[in-house]
């Protein structure tokens, strides 16, 4: 099988206002909703400066440079035409798979976030509500997949669509996994064998064995997310149990699924502040934050594909999140200067 190593470009067409809060200083909003709302008519300009200046050509070159194979593009259903107060980024898009093409840089479309929001993060374009499984907004998700999959389906930098990214642990799993079963079929009818269909595991990682096993689909993917510092246990983790989290439990959590591929379609080297504070500033916390992104690396070698969130934040977020831009980590030496891909 194809290994796929790559990195997410969040924060571009789908804001988080922790990844680009210069974006949001002059308002009180808290996701990019509300942030629209608040901005009027002058959100067109703001937006599209945003939009040309954070992720350029550059950036699929020094991807191409580093050796990952691919990206995860998260787009919001307002891709195609703006659904007030969102504003369409069709263009954008495009110029990701004109940039890919010309890379050797794959892209996998990710829904990020569907209409009602899928699981009230600001990651899903409104935070604290989870209205996508109410009236028509699944049949309107499975429309946009539809769309998505024809309209990108001759791109030779399409690597394949995921169908719907974080779906809360709340969504009842039946309804999710008849969602999925649609959305396949939808999809596969434009896309041929050899592009991927990723379902993320809605938090629930270990519920998804007969569902594979009980429907015929070609070259799917499972996807999970795994970081080391959202859960209480992670507050209270000493240095050396963040180690054994990242490597050996993770190890065992990934290995435990064999009936499908895996991905690990986000992760990066975020470390809770309690553990960070029980090590001495500089040489201390380097070496632990090296230990920390080589372990996860040997660890994620183990699933069929990983994507690190995120590529890069803005200056002011990557001074204050240590961990989560993919470019500055690698700048730092915390984790390789380079990967190069290979054939498994």
């Amino acid at each position: 099988m194809n290994r796929i190593r790559g990195v997410n470009i969040g924060g571009w067409l789908v804001l988080e206002k922790w990844m680009t809060p210069e974006l949001y200083k002059d308002y009180n909003a808290e996701d990019e909703y509300h942030l629209l709302l608040q901005m009027g008519d002058q959100k067109y300009d703001i937006i599209k400066k945003h939009r040309d200046t954070f992720i350029t050509e550059e950036d699929f070159k020094w991807i191409e440079a580093y050796g990952l194979d691919a990206v995860r593009l998260p787009v919001g259903h307002w891709l195609f035409e703006s659904k007030y107060p969102y504003i369409e980024a069709l263009e954008y898009v495009k110029k990701a798979f004109k940039w890919g093409n010309k890379h050797n840089v794959k892209i996998l479309l990710d829904l990020h976030a569907a209409p009602g929001c899928q699981n009230g993060f600001d990651n899903g374009g409104l935070s604290g509500v989870i209205d996508w499984p109410k009236g028509n907004n699944i049949q309107l998700t499975l429309e946009f997949l539809d769309r998505l999959a024809k309209e990108f389906k001759d791109e030779d930098s399409l690597l394949g669509i995921q169908v719907l990214n974080e779906p809360g642990i709340s969504i009842d799993i039946e309804l999710l996994k008849d969602f999925y079963i649609k959305a396949y079929q939808i999809i596969r009818k434009h896309l041929d064998s050899e592009r991927i269909i990723v379902f993320h595991d809605g938090f629930r990682l270990n519920s998804w064995e007969a569902f594979f096993k009980e429907n015929s689909m070609e070259n799917v993917i499972l996807d999970t997310h795994m970081y080391q510092v959202f859960s209480h246990e992670d507050s209270i983790r000493n240095p050396v149990e963040v180690i054994e989290k990242v490597s050996v439990l993770r190890y065992k959590e990934i290995s435990s699924i064999s009936y499908v591929d895996l991905m690990v379609g986000e992760w990066s080297l975020g470390i809770h502040g309690n553990t960070l504070k029980q090590l001495k500033q500089g040489y201390e916390t380097e070496i632990f934050y090296r230990a920390v992104g080589n372990s996860l690396l040997t660890t994620f070698e183990k699933a069929r594909s990983w994507f690190f969130w995120n590529y890069k934040l803005s200056e002011e977020s990557t001074n204050k999140y240590i961990g989560w831009s993919f470019r500055d980590i690698v700048e730092k030496d915390y984790l390789p200067k380079k990967i190069k891909g290979e054939q498994i």
